[in-house]
């Protein structure tokens, strides 16, 4: 900050930013940087204020510690001269009081003494003060709990209950919080769940709701059998606390709860992802609560036989990184919680938080396993994938295995060609190179199978060779043709045009039909494949259709149902990319019935879903279902994983677009189970589905954590476009269960990515989303900051409506931060944004809006600023623009503007015939009503 910067309005301005700011270190940050220069200014009123910030902000930040000298340095300059200072001071001390106190109970090396003399010390200064002692009851309460006099601390908890509530209580969440607490801790979890029940069925507006009763909650929840709820809290609450490092002892309260429900895998996730906040815990007693939930967390997992599981602990400052056992790191753990609950009782003068942590490691599980998701916990028993399919093979000859794998390839027996294939892996090579291809052949279809297209490669080139030395320059043709097939889907075009089109020249002259069509089948695929990947010549693009008539021929002439629908399929494929769907859906339909007519189950599915999404892109939902239940029908274990993963998903995404989405969750589920199972990259696309799906049925939880995963998922494959647009999804869930820290962080994720790539229109559009969430959050001058970025990004790419709206936004913005000289300024930045806007003629009735609350905005910046002459025509101009478009709640909010402004220029009469007019003009239930009718007989009584 430099010198010029240091005058009392500049530094009263950081004051409001640091207000504004989430707990953490950037906020003490800017509160030290603030006080350094108001002590250097002898800013003596300034410098108070930003001490009482301090100790919030250290409070409930990384900082406890620190607050001890900035409180008794208020406390101390209060007590010197209490009339000095303003009336929220004394309630603001006695709340303050309360953190301090807090505070004690979690550093060992603060004196025992020093904490009961800070206790009664404010007693006495509530006592003085006439307030209620219900706050100092639930203090002396948890200190006595603290040092292990529990007897006391009963006394203290019901003298704490029953003493009434008042100003200085604790909120309505973080009061029962306490109490929750202490019930679980005397085994009263019946209780402990009846105290919560009203206060989570209510609206929370602290920042540590609900996040920590249901912390408070998992064990009494587990204990009592209300499983559900035990999942839903950990699920809900864990969400808010991942991020603030402050809460490291709650982190550690959901370790227990993982150890205790069978869920090592993650409470393991949750240690490692959270070890490194330990080596700069908040306070000692923090540490200690997570140090003895991870070490009883790894005692449950040495209890289960995995106790040579290696984990890893970061490196801190001069301490590098250690991997270790479990076992091992259980006893570092261990000794470590111990080290520090010695230390408390020492303080103390009793063995209790010793014996707390000793209990806490000799817990044992409370249920077997408790499935913490929907997603597990309901999801649908799904067949074996192909792989794990088991055909039983008898002892056969090699030449017995090759010719059984022909067979099976010739009749699609799929899982039994994988299984020969497998059993062929293991015989030895053949001496004759045309039983040594054929072998080869048939293996790399049993890989085609397993998507293992490396080894699909390697064993077709193989067979090429093998039939090359015996001179069987059909079959090596042929495997030359599906190595170029397997090259378009995944390889590189060029090679497979050429390979393609030689293996057709070859095998066009052979006089079986049969083969001449699936030669000309493999390129007309081959070019389709490349037509999807976007790497089609338009010379190939134009010999489809002359390609798909001369195999139709060929495959009329084999009699073969079988080619018919591969034709028609491929024909399908053709009409689909050319934007013809009545085409494309005839074709399929064709498709279908020829192989149905060739018994050919498995390619019935693939045809039917396919035509069910080109039914579905023609906006016909009951053809579409209907055929996509037919693939369903005959889905089975023997299919590819990629058929049965994109058949149920795509089930379960015309589900979606029906809205039958309880429905598609079921199908979304499986096509998961089947894709997890075989590491298919569409798993993050129907994640991104699912998460749809459990939003529009409410189930919030899940779907922030299926579009988490998608978009994880869609990074690692590449696709950054879609992992963008899955954000905006997880922005919208955010803030449906609360978590608006969490959506900011996805908000400025997308901006980032939207810089990277140069996209004004889209880093603009969520700069406004992100300053209009801050706005909301009462986060006014980092709002009134993103509005003047949205507004330049917007300037940029011309979008004059999106400039003139983040203009006047952030000159309201400044004005509730308290900078009304900077709001002044800001009016006629936005004057000019609204005269270009005027200049592009847009919809006049959406220019009216736009000026309307401009100067709506003015006049309060212009009011505050003691302009009254200045603002009222900015009011006028704001009811009339208003009233001319019909916004009437703008217009009367604008009317009580004018009103207040002409009190205040001494024009009551002018007042009271608006504010006549405007209680006229609302409903009885109106929510304006009583503040304007109360101004209206204020005025009135003036009147008179």
């Amino acid at each position: 900050m430099s010198e010029a910067a240091n005058t009392p309005d500049d530094l009263q301005r950081l004051l409001f930013q640091a207000y504004d700011m989430p707990y953490g270190d950037a906020k003490d940050a800017l509160l030290e940087q603030v006080l350094r220069h108001a002590e250097a200014g002898a800013h003596s009123t300034l410098a108070f204020h930003v001490r009482m910030a301090m100790v919030d902000a250290y409070g409930h930040g990384m900082s406890p510690a620190k607050l001890f000298v900035p409180f008794a340095r208020c406390l101390a300059e209060y007590d010197r001269d209490p009339g000095a200072h303003e009336s929220w001071v004394a309630p603001s001390l006695r709340w303050k009081f309360k953190t301090a106190v807090g505070a004690m109970t979690k550093f060992p090396e603060v004196p025992k003494d020093r904490a009961l003399a800070a206790l009664d010390q404010m007693e006495r200064r509530y006592r003085v003060e006439g307030q209620s002692l219900n706050a100092v009851y639930g203090r002396r309460h948890r200190v006595a709990e603290h040092v292990g006099d529990l007897a006391a601390a009963a006394e203290w908890y019901e003298r704490w209950c029953t003493t009434p509530r008042d100003e200085n209580s604790d909120c309505e969440g973080c009061d029962p919080t306490n109490r929750v607490s202490w019930l679980a801790s005397q085994g009263r979890d019946a209780e402990a769940v009846e105290l919560a029940a009203p206060v989570l069925a209510g609206e929370l507006g602290c920042s540590e709701q609900p996040q920590l009763i249901l912390t408070e909650l998992l064990l009494p929840y587990l204990r009592t059998g209300q499983l559900d709820q035990a999942r839903t809290a950990h699920r809900r609450s864990y969400r808010l606390l991942r991020t603030k490092p402050q809460d490291l002892a709650a982190i550690g309260d959901h370790l227990e709860f993982c150890a205790l429900s069978g869920n090592q895998v993650r409470g393991l996730e949750l240690l490692d992802r959270h070890f490194s906040w330990l080596d700069r815990a908040p306070s000692p007693k923090d540490a200690l609560t997570f140090l003895a939930s991870a070490a009883l967390l790894l005692r449950t997992l040495v209890d289960t036989g995995h106790g040579d599981t290696t984990l890893r602990r970061p490196a801190n400052a001069d301490r590098p990184a250690v991997e270790s056992t479990a076992r091992a790191m259980q006893l570092e753990l261990t000794d470590e919680a111990l080290a520090i609950a010695a230390r408390f009782d020492r303080r103390n003068g009793t063995d209790h938080q010793t014996a707390l942590v000793n209990a806490k490691l000799a817990s044992t599980p409370i249920v077997d396993y408790l499935p913490l998701s929907a997603a597990t916990a309901h999801r649908m028993p799904v067949e074996p994938s192909p792989a794990a399919a088991t055909v039983e093979i008898p002892e056969l000859t090699t030449i017995e295995l090759i010719e059984r794998a022909e067979h099976a390839n010739k009749h699609h027996a799929l899982a039994e060609l994988r299984a020969l294939a497998q059993r062929l892996a293991a015989e030895p090579e053949p001496t004759d190179p045309s039983l040594a291809g054929r072998r080869a052949s048939v293996m790399a279809g049993g890989a085609l199978q397993t998507t293992d297209r490396a080894r699909a490669e390697a064993l077709l080139r193989q067979a090429a060779e093998y039939f090359a030395t015996a001179g069987e320059e059909d079959r090596r043709q042929s495997d030359l043709g599906r190595l170029g097939l397997l090259f378009s889907r995944h390889g590189d075009a060029t090679e497979a045009v050429g390979l393609l089109r030689d293996s057709l020249s070859h095998l066009a002259s052979s006089p079986e039909p049969h083969t001449r069509a699936v030669a000309t089948l493999r390129l007309s695929g081959g070019l389709l494949a490349l037509f999807d990947r976007g790497e089609l010549s338009d010379e190939d693009a134009v010999e489809l259709p002359t390609l798909l008539d001369r195999v139709a021929v060929d495959a009329a002439e084999a009699g073969d149902d079988s080619l018919l629908g591969d034709v028609a399929r491929h024909r399908m494929y053709l009409h689909q990319n050319n934007a013809d769907l009545a085409e494309a859906a005839a074709a399929g339909q064709a498709a279908v019935a020829a192989y149905r007519r060739a018994g050919r189950g498995w390619r019935v599915a693939d045809a039917a879903q396919y035509l069910s999404g080109i039914h579905s892109d023609a906006g016909d939902s009951d053809a579409a279902l209907a055929m996509i239940d037919e693939a369903v029908r005959l889905v089975d274990a023997d299919l590819p994983d990629s058929l049965r993963l994109v058949v149920h998903a795509r089930r379960g995404a015309l589900l979606i677009h029906l809205s039958r989405h309880e429905e598609a969750v079921s199908e979304l589920l499986t096509a998961i189970a089947i894709g997890t199972a075989a590491d298919s990259g569409q798993v993050p696309y129907v994640q991104w589905d699912l998460a749809l799906a459990y939003h529009a049925i409410g189930q919030f939880l899940d779907a922030a954590d299926q579009a988490e995963e998608a978009i994880a998922g869609l990074e690692r494959a590449g696709a950054h476009e879609q992992a963008r647009n899955c954000r905006f999804l997880l922005v919208g869930l955010h803030r449906e269960l609360d978590e608006d820290e969490a959506a900011l962080t996805v908000l400025d994720e997308i901006i980032e990515a939207d810089r990277a790539t140069g996209n004004l229109v889209g880093e603009s559009y969520v700069l406004v989303e992100t300053a209009d969430l801050l706005d909301t959050l009462d986060r006014d001058a980092e709002a009134a900051e993103r509005y003047v970025l949205a507004a330049e990004a917007a300037e940029k790419h011309g979008d004059p409506i999106r400039v003139a709206y983040c203009r006047y936004s952030a000159a309201l913005s400044l004005h509730w931060t308290g900078d009304s000289a900077a709001a002044v300024a800001a009016i006629s930045v936005s004057d000019e944004a609204i005269t270009q806007l005027a200049t592009t003629e847009p919809d006049p009735e959406l220019l009216t809006w736009h000026t309307a609350r401009h100067n709506h905005n003015a006049a309060r910046i212009l009011r505050r600023a003691q302009r009254p002459a200045d603002a009222l025509p900015r009011a006028d101009a704001a009811a009339r623009g208003f009233r001319a478009i019909e916004a009437t709640d703008q217009a009367i909010r604008a009317d009580y503007e004018r009103a207040v402004l002409l009190i205040e220029l001494s024009r009551p009469t002018e007042a009271e015939k608006i504010l006549a007019e405007a209680v006229a003009e609302l409903a009885d239930d109106h929510a304006a009503r009583p503040m304007l009718s109360e101004l209206l007989a204020e005025t009135r009584a003036q009147l008179t």
